[in-house]
């Protein structure tokens, strides 16, 4: 070694600064790990957080997605809950919805179930809840998340004993919000006890809403739905649903192979209906209709449809009948049930229906069986109601035949087949033609077809209106005719009939003005004739059509009197200047005493009121003997002349007197009232043709 490199002993201080500097090195190195730890950490848990907010993300819009495409609540529901359930590692999900009732009910839609979970999802599935009662009735009380974990917390659950059962130790329900309204509550499950975690409960809330408004829109769906297939008095089937119901009962009848079971259709119409509308008023007449479908609706299976067609008509579908349960049997117990009275208002209405019964094939349109039913119950109206009818081969050719003349009546109306004849009305004091009636009738290749036999088709299938409207623009047209004939000196007044059905319309009143105004007609020539059981069928409404015709100035006369039983008080109400008593009175008033003293009745009233009186359907002297005595004023009939067209009417309207001789050859004492001698001045008839003492 070389003079003087020598190595020099550590001392004591020298030491001590070696290990001071090791102990900060260590210390510095400790540090410099706990950062790196925590900068792992930080980056660790930010990495976590993105990744868990991207995938609550994910959740939104596959939620989104399927509340945007579902086509129904089902279908987003069971998307939902797989989603959320997989997201939060939940094991079990499911559903409930808000009931009409306001309680919480199983929608049976779960998420995640298997087999470890099946007692505990029946046992849930039988189960409502109200608001503040279980899990779900809490949510719906406090409008908000619930959060349930741990033995104990969950020990105080309605469900605690079958969720231990089931392992499950933490639930958590969040309500779903259209608005601010809760539809409906999801709720999840795991089989580990799980702390409430802000993150998830906020995903759930903006889930809540989202599903929430999924609810809302099934809902408006179904509201819609609703009406479009319900009535909304009764709340039954309408007959979009009934034709509904009756093709996928007919589909099925096809697949069954047991050929005794049938499907059955009752039609069923009341029979007393009218009498509450006319006692009590309508909205009396509509708490009845409900009350016959609460009774009905519990006469019925459950697969059976009730239905509402219109008015008092209900319809009811049956399925699989057999001889063990007959239709007659059915159609009886439908009568009993509804023979009970009704309570409304105090008083007790008796309501019977007349049932049309329609046994189907398998291979009917389900329109046609409605229709045949309908026929079935037309047949029972007819053979006095309160009874069914069951749908035969009879009344299916007379469908068959009416369908025919439907057609056949449609071409005539389009090829002007109809024509008019006219019949003229008498003046009884003076044997001279005061009026005349226009009737319609249709001339077929095969001959001269008589009104009974097409008017019915035409009132039903509204063709009336057209046909009515035909008549009175040639009766008009051929009164104004006569009107410019210089060989007839007094033209008579034209009788026009208006059906039922034209009194319904609400252009009658313009057409009427419209057909005066292109005849250049004088209103009060044109007599407007109508039944007398026209206008008690709905009272208050012929009453203001026949004002409005009669504000026209033309006349109103009142048909077929006495068939409809009107009383006093009607025939005061309306404004009749004329009353035809009907023919089946006249028929018998010389040989029955009874019709004659009915008569006699007639009249009194009839001049009470100063109406003019017409006797309609005098075919024998016997009969117009009677009739004049009793102060008849105006004579119609056979005895007088037949329905003929307008030439041979001409010839009768150019003689002075044609039936002079009829009357017995010379004036009678009969003579119009004042009401008539009002009539007679306004037509423009002959002075002496109707004139007279009031009191004659």
């Amino acid at each position: 070694m070389p003079p003087g490199d020598h190595v020099r002993p550590i001392g004591t201080a020298d030491g001590d600064a070696l290990e001071a500097r090791l102990a900060r090195l260590e210390r510095q190195l400790k540090r410099e790990r706990a950062i790196r730890r925590e900068a792992e950490s930080i980056s660790e848990s930010a990495t976590r957080q993105l990744y868990d907010r991207q995938q609550g993300l994910v959740l939104l819009e596959t939620v989104a997605t399927a509340a945007n495409e579902a086509t129904e609540i089902g279908a987003a529901l069971t998307v939902c809950l797989d989603a959320i359930r997989s997201h939060g590692t939940w094991r079990l999900g499911h559903a409930w919805l808000l009931d009409e009732a306001g309680d919480l009910v199983s929608t049976l839609i779960w998420s995640g179930a298997d087999a470890r979970d099946a007692e505990f999802r029946t046992f849930c599935e039988g189960l409502v809840f109200r608001s503040g009662v279980g899990l779900p009735g809490q949510v719906l009380a406090q409008r908000t998340a619930v959060w349930v974990s741990g033995p104990e917390e969950v020990g105080r659950l309605v469900r605690a004993e079958a969720l231990s059962a089931a392992g499950l130790r933490t639930a958590v329900g969040f309500p779903l919000l259209a608005g601010s309204e809760i539809v409906g509550v999801l709720e999840f499950f795991a089989d580990r006890v799980m702390a409430p975690d802000p993150e998830t409960l906020s995903l759930m809330t903006q889930i809540g809403t989202q599903l929430g408004r999924v609810v809302e829109r099934d809902r408006a769906e179904q509201s819609l739905f609703h009406q479009a297939t319900h009535d909304p008095l009764t709340g039954l089937a309408n007959r979009v649903l009934i034709v509904d119901a009756l093709r996928r009962s007919l589909s099925r009848q096809l697949r069954r192979a047991d050929d005794e079971e049938r499907l059955g259709v009752f039609f069923l119409d009341l029979d007393g209906f009218k009498a509450v509308n006319d006692t009590l008023g309508h909205a009396a007449g509509d708490r009845l209709l409900r009350m016959v479908a609460q009774r009905l609706g519990m006469t019925i299976r459950p697969q059976d449809t009730l239905g509402r067609l219109s008015g008092d008509e209900f319809v009811i579908v049956c399925e699989a009948l057999t001889a063990a349960r007959p239709v007659v049997g059915i159609a009886e117990r439908l009568g009993r049930v509804l023979r009970r009275p009704f309570e409304l208002d105090g008083e007790q209405f008796l309501v019977t229906a007349s049932v049309g019964i329609v046994l189907a094939e398998g291979s009917e349109r389900p329109e046609a069986l409605i229709e045949q039913a309908d026929a079935a119950m037309y047949q029972a109206k007819a053979l006095g109601r309160a009874r069914y009818e069951l749908f035969s081969e009879e009344l299916r050719e007379r469908i068959v035949r009416q369908l025919e003349l439907e057609r056949a009546l449609r071409h005539a109306i389009e090829r002007d087949e109809l024509c008019l004849h006219y019949q003229p009305e008498i003046d009884l004091r003076t044997g001279g033609v005061v009026g005349i009636e226009a009737l319609v009738r249709w001339q077929r290749p095969s001959g001269l077809i008589m009104p009974g036999e097409f008017i019915r088709v035409a009132e039903e299938t509204g063709m009336i209106l057209a046909i009515g409207s035909q008549v009175l623009g040639e009766a008009l047209e051929q009164l104004a005719v006569w009107q410019a004939d210089s060989l007839i000196a007094e033209a008579p007044w034209m009788s026009v009939n208006l059906s039922v059905r034209q009194l319904s319309d609400p252009g009658l009143v313009a057409r009427v003005s419209d057909a005066l105004g292109a005849n250049d007609a004088d209103p009060a020539r044109l007599f407007l004739e109508v039944t007398e059981s026209v206008i008690l069928d709905d009272a208050e409404a012929g009453l203001k059509v026949l004002t409005a015709l009669r504000s026209l100035g033309t006349e109103i006369a009142i048909d077929d009197f006495g068939t409809g039983y009107a009383s006093l008080s009607y025939l005061r109400r309306f404004p009749a200047s004329v009353v035809k008593v009907d023919r089946s009175f006249i028929a018998e008033i010389d040989v029955d005493q009874r019709t004659r003293s009915i008569v006699e009745s007639i009249v009194g009233m009839a001049r009470a009121l100063g109406l003019t009186l017409v006797a309609e359907g005098i075919e024998t002297a016997g009969q117009l003997a009677v009739v004049r005595e009793l102060g008849f004023d105006i004579g119609q009939g056979y005895y007088f002349a037949r329905p003929a067209p307008a030439g041979e009417i001409s010839t009768l309207l150019r003689a002075e007197r044609p039936f002079l001789e009829a009357l017995g050859g010379e004036a009678g004492t009969s003579a119009l009232n004042g009401a008539g001698k009002e009539i007679g001045q306004a037509s423009g008839a002959a002075g002496p043709t109707v004139a007279g003492d009031p009191a004659s």
